[in-house]
């Protein structure tokens, strides 16, 4: 009763939510439990008390940051559920970007189902079309806050937006000079290093100095999934389990291929592969039950 009352007491600032009932009952258990451990040592019923409280802690600490985990997690969710609408400016220039695409890929296709003797000129005006497009797509993409990111700067998202073009011009006209031109396979090659090699550098340069841009429910969310990961490889190296999955994965693959021979000279080989399926189904049970994350 005095423990109840103790519990009660430190937590009456808190509101009384299932969560906080739940984890005042678990503490107050304990610290019963505590205190009679005490008193079989030859305490006194009160010093029994007054140490066990001792030993709790501030326990009040922990329900703070288990409450502020629990608000970060809401915030996070409800941020994460939210819809940033596009930006007037976004919306203007993907659909420029779509409209370049669309007049492209229409002009590659009519030149090429028409029987009008035109060359590659199209192809070649299809490809700039297109890399524009694509290039405008990656500008306006970038610059545009989500839910989960803030927008780039102006400078940097052009740079991003000017490799893309580079890149899909590159591919396009290598392809235009090779399949529609008549040009040799060097040809096509030398164009492919002249704009898509230096693309592709500066695009690995860019993301190697990229800034995280995540918003803080975003990092709090990838932390958290971090922390499970480890916890996870931390149990995945337990020499203990390892040996204990080592073991039953080696009995089962050793009786999945006794089951196969046996069934494939007895009955059919047609058939008889089905067993190492099972095996396999069976292997990740054993994978989820060994090193499964145990609350």
């Amino acid at each position: 009763m005095k423990e109840n009352v103790y519990v009660d007491r430190l937590f009456a600032d808190y509101e009384d939510t299932p969560e906080i009932k739940d984890f005042k009952e678990e503490i107050a258990a304990n610290l019963k439990e505590r205190v009679k451990d005490l008193m079989a040592t030859g305490l006194g019923e009160e010093e029994a008390f007054d140490k066990a409280t001792a030993e709790l802690g501030d326990i009040t600490a922990i329900a703070d940051e288990a409450g502020k985990k629990k608000r970060n997690e809401a915030i996070g969710q409800m941020y994460m559920g939210a819809k940033i609408p596009l930006s007037k400016r976004t919306a203007a220039g993907l659909t420029a970007a779509l409209g370049l695409l669309l007049l492209g890929a229409g002009l590659a296709l009519i030149n090429f189902f028409s029987k009008a003797d035109s060359g590659a000129t199209p192809y070649y005006a299809a490809a700039v079309l297109i890399s524009f497009a694509c290039a405008f797509c990656a500008y306006f993409a970038l610059t545009q806050e989500t839910a989960a990111h803030y927008a780039m700067k102006s400078g940097r998202a052009l740079v991003y937006g000017a490799v893309c073009f580079m890149g899909f011009l590159g591919a396009g006209l290598a392809t235009v000079t090779f399949l529609f031109d008549g040009f040799a396979m060097s040809a096509a090659l030398g164009i492919k290093i002249a704009l898509i090699l230096p693309a592709i550098c500066v695009f690995i340069f860019l993301l190697t100095t990229e800034s995280n841009r995540q918003k803080p429910w975003l990092k709090a969310m990838v932390q958290r999934e971090i922390e499970n990961s480890l916890i996870f490889h931390k149990d995945m190296i337990d020499p203990i389990k390892a040996a204990r999955f080592g073991v039953a994965s080696g009995g089962l693959w050793v009786l999945a291929i006794a089951i196969f021979v046996t069934l494939g000279v007895v009955i059919s080989w047609q058939y008889s592969w089905l067993v190492f399926l099972f095996a396999l189904a069976i292997q990740v049970f054993l994978l989820a039950t060994i090193f499964g994350k145990q609350e």
